[in-house]
């Protein structure tokens, strides 16, 4: 089997490229029960958090999705554009391991260590 031209976005044996899809919706059902509906005429083939998730962390997936964005039809242009727009801390590029340690720790530790001196060491 040929290459998929999709590449990272291959899906279904590399037939279908998971980028594809119009925005899906959320519907609130009389039970309270929220359920994920897709586009009728052009359902989304990979949801939206699982691309975030990809771009974010892996370099293939973001080169592939520059790569393929201008192929891609309207629909699917615009409801990617949205997600990037919407999402912008989480659709940045993760740069490796160590850049995603760290930005955890940075979070987690925002206050300085606090010491405090004896007299004795003041003078």
């Amino acid at each position: 089997m040929a290459a998929s031209p999709f590449g990272f976005w291959a899906f279904n044996n590399g037939r279908k490229n998971g980028l594809v899809g119009a925005a899906s919706t959320f519907e609130l059902l009389s039970d309270g029960r929220v359920v994920l509906v897709k586009d009728p005429t052009l359902p989304a083939v990979l949801e939206d958090q699982f691309i975030l998730y990809a771009i974010s962390h892996s370099r293939a997936a973001r080169f592939d999705f520059c790569r393929l964005f201008s192929t891609l039809d309207p629909a699917s242009q615009e409801r990617l554009t949205d997600l990037i727009l919407f999402n912008k801390r989480d659709s940045a590029l993760i740069r490796s391991d160590q850049d995603f340690a760290d930005a955890l720790q940075k979070n987690e530790v925002t206050s300085g260590v606090r010491t405090r001196l004896t007299p004795a060491l003041n003078t």
